[in-house]
Order: C-alpha cells, then sequence, then structure tokens
C-alpha cells in the first residue's frame, strides 16, 4: 500500500512538471511591446499543449517559429528568452537562517547567484568562483545539483524524501530487483 501511495505522489510531481508553464526568464534583457510579449506567450503556450497532446509535430514546428523570430526556449526548467544571454537557471533558498545584510540582503544574494550563474555559462569560471567566494563571505553556501543557496547558519535540512527507505538513508529506491534486501526473495 505504501508503495502504491508513493507512485501516486511520484507520478502527481511529474504531471505537475510536464504540465508547469513556461516563463520568460528574469534576466532576459530584451526590450519587448506589450503585443510582442502577448505573441511570445501565446505560441510558447501553444507548444506546451501541443506537447501535452504528444502532437511532436506541432510542437516542433511552434519551436521553430519561435526560434526564427528569435526566442530560445528551454524544456528543462520551463523558460524562454528573446535575448542572445545564456540560460541561467534560478536558485531558490533553503532552510532558514539569520540575514546579515539587512534590508535588500536576499536580492543582493539572488543577483549574484544569477551573475555566477551567467558566469559559469559563459565558461568564465574565474569569474564564477569569484561570486562564489563573495557569497562564501556573506554566510551563503550553493548547492549546484538542487539548484538552491542557504544560509550557513540555517538549520540542516532532512535527506531528500528518496533516500529515505526502511530506516535507512540511500537503501533501495528505484526497485528493479530481487528480494529487497530480505533474504534473497524465495
Amino acid at each position: 500500500w505504501d508503495r502504491q501511495r508513493q507512485r501516486r505522489e511520484r507520478d502527481a510531481r511529474r504531471i505537475e512538471r510536464l504540465t508547469t508553464p513556461y516563463s520568460r526568464a528574469p534576466d532576459c534583457t530584451a526590450q519587448l511591446d506589450a503585443s510582442k510579449l502577448a505573441a511570445i506567450e501565446e505560441l510558447v503556450a501553444q507548444r506546451l499543449a501541443a506537447k501535452l497532446r504528444r502532437d511532436f509535430a506541432e510542437s516542433d514546428a511552434l519551436l521553430q517559429r519561435l526560434l526564427d523570430s528569435g526566442v530560445r526556449v528551454t524544456d528543462d526548467h520551463r523558460l524562454w528568452r528573446s535575448d542572445d544571454r545564456p540560460f541561467v537557471v534560478p536558485y531558490r533558498q533553503e532552510g532558514g537562517g539569520i540575514p546579515r545584510l539587512g534590508t535588500g540582503g536576499t536580492t543582493r544574494i539572488l543577483a549574484l547567484v544569477l551573475e555566477r550563474g551567467a558566469a559559469k555559462a559563459s565558461k568564465d569560471y574565474r569569474r564564477a568562483d569569484a561570486l562564489e567566494a563573495e557569497l562564501s563571505r556573506m554566510g551563503v553556501g550553493l548547492d549546484d545539483r538542487r539548484r538552491t543557496w542557504r544560509y550557513y547558519d540555517a538549520a540542516p535540512l532532512p535527506p531528500p524524501r528518496y533516500a529515505r527507505h526502511g530506516g535507512q538513508e540511500g537503501a533501495g529506491g528505484a526497485g528493479g530487483g530481487g528480494g529487497g534486501g530480505r533474504g534473497g526473495g524465495r
């Protein structure tokens, strides 16, 4: 019964991720008037609807129309942009912690994280490392794999949900093998 519940939860998260609408990249610098912005958003929404219907020929045709009009899309992160800058995936704060930067501190952190992402995307690793060091001096740590940032003094977070199984961290998970460690499955 527990596995059925876990499967339903996993499927619900997958469907939610697949149906999440696309949005303009937060660091997109293109100047778009209201009609151009509306036209792009409509094409992007039509493309998502075609993908959800599994009409990949229409989805590909809509993507080509977007590309022809100077709009790039990243499906992994549900973003679009119409400038020549690389995609920089936004990070989110994880955990609490004590902000040491006063009013506007979070805005400053997010700006530095985005700037670091842009530096990494353009392969300017020296600049990216310098920005990460600056964030560290501000008491902020980054997790690139999870796309999160947190204050160093934040309470530790529990391990990811998928890491807990049968009371053992990192045990099992994907299934696909015999007896699950309970006596060889005989």
